[in-house]
Formats: structure tokens, sequence, C-alpha cells
């Protein structure tokens, strides 16, 4: 009985595994190849020279925009190996605080046209989201800059393994360095799957779930919202957002529930998965925990309170698409 639970774990582990890596590989690897002929044709300043007024907002080099883009419109694997491309092109090493303000913003922004995407179906409108992941993590990363550069913490350089930054390289070694890197990528996302599993098993999650329970009610998220949001939080957007693009569409879903609920989710969620992940990258914990989940929170209830006043019609006017608001027109006539 135990060998086939043990077995059942593992193929459970596998398949996970696989089926996440084949999505993120045929979106990496392109994205890949554009980077390197980026960088063959002498692009990347060009392209960092639009995004430096931003970049220098929170502190960073020029040359990091590409990484935050690729994040943005790939995934957090696609931002990390564009970090690891462009490293040995950088004038000089990023500090420990310089790193944990790119992979934070990265947190907070990142597959943008899918889970922004996702947001939408939920009835949230696609540019008001993309704003709030967009200048919440130039806000936050403006914040953790003077946060660091103030106290002086985290001033130290960070050195990045050799093999994943080897330099220039001709086309066949930079092919088997990345080869190299996707089974990196097969074996951490394997390790999180592995993780993450076990702490459902021994019920640490629904443990964590419950202490977020009497938080995510104070903030004022509906009870009908609060396990929806919960759950988008810890296992990730795609979870919990599509749970609520269920309940949406169910009749009395108000608009600021769907709107509240998904802000906090949209700059903080896949509270494991993830973090492990930027974590492991080199992030500090208090930018990539502490203060970014302050600073979710926070936003989240200034929209609670400044938005307290305007009632739901006007509220889905502002903030909700068309669609919504269209249920909610035939939920009155009915």
């Amino acid at each position: 009985m135990k060998e086939n639970a043990i077995l059942a774990f593992f193929k459970y582990c596998l398949k996970r595994t696989a089926s996440a890596c084949w999505i993120l590989f045929k979106l990496m690897i392109p994205v890949s190849i554009i980077i390197r002929l980026i960088q063959e044709f002498g692009l990347l300043p060009h392209i960092s020279g639009v995004l430096e007024p931003v970049m220098g907002i929170v502190g960073l080099p020029a040359e990091t925009a590409i990484v935050w883009l690729s994040a943005m419109v790939v995934n957090i694997y696609g931002g990390l190996l564009s970090m690891f491309s462009i490293y040995p092109s950088l004038s000089e090493p990023l500090t420990h605080s310089q790193l944990t303000i790119l992979l934070t913003m990265i947190l907070i922004a990142h597959t943008i046209p899918v889970e922004v995407g996702i947001a939408k179906k939920t009835g949230v409108k696609f540019w008001i989201m993309f704003l709030i992941r967009f200048l919440g993590a130039i806000a936050l990363g403006a914040i953790l800059n003077g946060i660091y550069t103030l106290t002086g913490t985290l001033q130290n350089p960070v050195e990045m393994p050799e093999f994943l930054v080897p330099g220039h390289l001709g086309w066949g070694d930079w092919a088997l360095n990345e080869l190299k890197n996707y089974g990196l990528i097969i074996a951490v996302i394997f390790t999180l799957v592995v993780l993450v599993r076990l702490l459902e098993i021994i019920g640490f999650m629904k443990f964590f779930n419950r202490l977020l329970l009497p938080l995510l009610g104070w903030l004022g998220i509906s009870e009908r919202m609060l396990p929806l949001t919960v759950i988008g939080m810890t296992m990730g957007l795609a979870y919990g957002g599509g749970l609520i693009v269920d309940e949406g569409r169910k009749e009395g879903t108000k608009p600021k529930d769907i709107f509240f609920s998904m802000t906090l989710m949209g700059l903080f969620h896949s509270i494991f998965e993830d973090t492990i992940l930027i974590i492991s990258a080199g992030g500090h914990w208090t930018g990539v925990i502490l203060i970014r989940a302050i600073f979710a929170f926070l936003v989240t209830f200034i929209f609670v309170i400044a938005t307290k006043r305007i009632d739901d019609e006007k509220f889905a006017k502002i903030f909700m698409t068309k669609a919504f608001r269209k249920k909610m027109n035939s939920e009155k006539t009915k």
C-alpha cells in the first residue's frame, strides 16, 4: 500500500512537471533565441535606452529592462533566463539589493498576457489590471530601492555561478548552455512541485489558508470571495482567477468583491512556488516576502477605502468590462 502511494505521489509530480515544462519551453525557447539575436546585432543598448528612465527610478541598470520585459511577456522563468543571458553584458555585477528589487518587480508583474487576460475574464478591465501590476511593480521597486539605499543593506555584489553566465559564446556553445539551463529549470520545477505537494499532504496549505481568512475579511473582501482569494494567493492566479471567473457568472456577484480580490491576487499570488523560486534565484526575503506582502495588502486597502462611497453601478463603469456590466444590467431587469 505504501509503495503504491509513493509511486502515485511521484507519478503525480512527474506529470505536473512535464506539463508545466512543455508549456514553459514552448514560450521560452523562442524568447531565448530572440534575446540571443538582440545581443548579436547589438540591439540591447537601444531597447534598454527606451526603459532607462523607468529602471533608473528603481535603481537598476538600463540593461535589466530586457529581463523584466521578458518576464512580463513570457513568465518568471523567461525573465530568469534573460537575466543569465545579459549578466555578462553588465558593466558591473548587480548588488544583492538590486537583484532583490528586480526579482520582486518580476513577482509583481509577470506573464501579463495570460494573467491579466484571466483578470479580464473575471470582469476587471484589462488596462486597469495591467496598470495596477505594472505601476505597482515600479512603485514597489522604488520603495525597496529607497529602503535598501537609506539603510545601506544588501549592498554586496552578486556573483552568478559561471555555468549560468559563461560570457560570450558561439552559437553551438550557446545552444549547449541553454540546454543545461533548461535541465536546471526542469529540476527546479520538479523540486517545487514535490515541495508544494508535500505541504498539501501534511495539511500546511489548509492551515495557512485559515490564517489568511481573517486578514482578508478585514480588508473588505466578502465571505463569498474569501476562499477563492486564498486559493489564488497560495496556489497561483490561474487557480484562484479561474474560480472567480466561474463565481462572477453567478447572480448577485458584486463588482467590488471581484476587483478587490483580483487586485490582491495580482500583487501577491503563488506565495509558495513563485516565492521559493525567486529566493533560490537570489532574492532576499525582506523584499520578496515581507515588504511585497505589506505593499499588496496596503494597495488593496487603499482601493477599498477610496471607493467606499462609490455605488456598484458607477464602480463597474470605471473598473469593470462591458460584459460584466451587461450581466449586472440583465440581473436588474429580472
